[in-house]
Parts: structure tokens; sequence; C-alpha cells
């Protein structure tokens, strides 16, 4: 008896073949960006580019960093107009990702808020409102998000005078705090940016140690222990080795609970220029003396 193969049907090719197809076709836009949709574009650009850096000289808040932290670098180009650089962003992000936009612009008006209100600037509901129009426009509710924000009051703090900046530019500070500390003491928050330097120096050294439990004064005793330190900073040999293992360790304890402890309080009265530019000095010498000690670590 003969048996036959049966012949497989026509219209499960015609399937397999659309499916194909439709795996190997380009992914399509997810917004057209129409003229009428560009302008409300541009009107959204106009209204953050109010509240917003597009860029920063180092890693301080702007469009560029919201961006890079939203996985969007791709769609960043860089150009000598604030204005277009933040539109040209917007509109790649509507028309490439149809989920990211209320996100992205919330994350800009939110720390614009912030950025002003550290340069003494205030915020009005009127230029919040600028930003909530065109996005509603554009198929995106963000007014009861807007109706939520509390306003920040402007700072009352006053920018270092030139000379102090140019001063503590001529120290050659660390590079851990060369972006945001220094912008910080640039924009007159002195106890802001000593915090925050004391903060960036506690992580290097968990990180040097791989303990990220211990905090403050009792990760130092721990890290700098003279009898038994995980970071030596000398050859701890002699009696002056054993001294200064132990005065390092004093020191990093101290600038933990009598610095950063200090400073992590809003109810702290404002440090002088000179009390920052000092502080942020012995930060710089306590990197740099780590540095120093790791680097000789990795020597064969």
């Amino acid at each position: 008896m003969q048996t036959h193969t049966r012949p497989q049907q026509k219209g499960s090719e015609v399937m397999v073949r659309k499916r194909d197809k439709k795996a190997n076709a380009p992914k399509q836009p997810a917004m057209r960006i129409t003229r009428q949709r560009r302008e409300m574009i541009g009107q959204l650009a106009d209204a953050l580019a109010v509240l917003a850096p597009a860029t920063s000289r180092f890693k301080g808040f702007c469009v560029r960093n919201v961006a890079e932290e939203h996985g969007l670098k791709r769609c960043w180009k860089s150009g000598n107009n604030k204005r277009q650089m933040i539109a040209r962003f917007l509109k790649e992000v509507f028309r490439q990702y149809p989920r990211k936009p209320k996100a992205v612009v919330m994350a800009i008006v939110q720390g614009g808020l912030d950025w002003r209100a550290r340069k003494g600037e205030s915020t009005t509901r009127e230029e919040l409102e600028a930003v909530a129009a065109p996005m509603q426009a554009l198929g995106f509710n963000i007014r009861k998000d807007i109706k939520k924000i509390e306003l920040p009051e402007p700072s009352r703090v006053c920018a270092p005078a030139q000379d102090k900046i140019a001063l503590i530019e001529r120290l050659e500070l660390h590079e851990a705090l060369t972006d945001d500390c220094l912008e910080m003491f640039r924009n007159g928050h002195f106890n802001e940016a000593v915090r925050k330097a004391l903060e960036r120096f506690e992580k290097c050294i968990q990180t040097a140690i791989n303990d990220h439990n211990i905090i403050g004064k009792a990760l130092m005793g721990k890290a700098f222990n003279r009898d038994n330190p995980l970071i030596a900073i000398n050859d701890n040999r002699t009696g002056n080795d054993f001294s200064e293992q132990e005065g390092f360790m004093h020191l990093t304890m101290g600038a933990m609970s009598g610095l950063r402890n200090l400073y992590s309080h809003g109810d702290v009265d404002q440090m002088s220029v000179t009390d920052a530019i000092e502080r942020l000095g012995f930060v710089s010498l306590l990197f740099k003396r780590i540095d120093l000690v790791l680097k000789n670590k990795d020597k064969p």
C-alpha cells in the first residue's frame, strides 16, 4: 500500500512569509512628528529652557544629564543654541520612545526647580503651566503631577567672590571634588559642598575595604586601625609609622563625626567661604593620600 506525503498547506506558507516579513520590517516611529506637533515640541522646549540648563561643564543638573540618566544619550545632539538642543532631544524622545516623554519632562522640571532655587531664583505656577500645556497637546497629561510639586524656596546664600573661586581652583583639588562639589562652592552652598565631599570620601573607603554596611566614624576606625589596618598608609614598621597610621585614623574619624555629621543637618549656620576652602582642601588631602596608598598597593 502506497503512502502519500501530505502537501504543506498553501495558507500556512503565506502566514510564515508574512510573519518573517513583519519580523524583519523596520520599527515604526512611536509618534509621527507633524508640523503641529513640531510646534508644540518647540513650545515645550521654550518652557523647559526657562527652568533648566541644556548642558553643564560639570556633573551637575542639566537636560543632557537627564537624557543620560534615562538611557537616551543617543537622542542628545550638542549645539550652540540651548533651546534648539532641548527641542531636538525632545523630538527624538517623542518619536522613538512612547513611554518616556512624561518621565523625562518631569525629571527636567523637578531638577530645574531645585537648580533655580539653589541659584536664588523662584519659579511660578505660570511657568509650570507653560510646560503642562504643550504636553497636554502632545497627549501627555502632567497637570496633576505638576500640582503636587511644592515650589522650593529660593536660596538666600550668596555666591563667593571671583577671587575666592580662583583661589580654590588653583588648589588643584582631587578629581572626586571637582564636579558637583566645586559647582556647589561656586554657587555659595558651602555646607552642602563639604558634606558631599565627605560622603564621597566615605564611599571611597567602603569600596576600598569592600564593606558597605559600616559607615562614618566606625568605618574609619576599622579601615585605619593602627594595630590591624585594612588600609595601611605606610610600611607599619617603625614607631613613626604606627604614630602616622593612628593619626590618620583619628583625622578621618574626626572628619566623619565633626564635619560630615554636623553639616548633614539643615539647621546649621552656613560656614564662611574661607572655612569651605580649608575644609575642601582637607578632604582633598585625604583623597590624595588614599590614592597614593592604593596605587602603591597595586604595584608588583
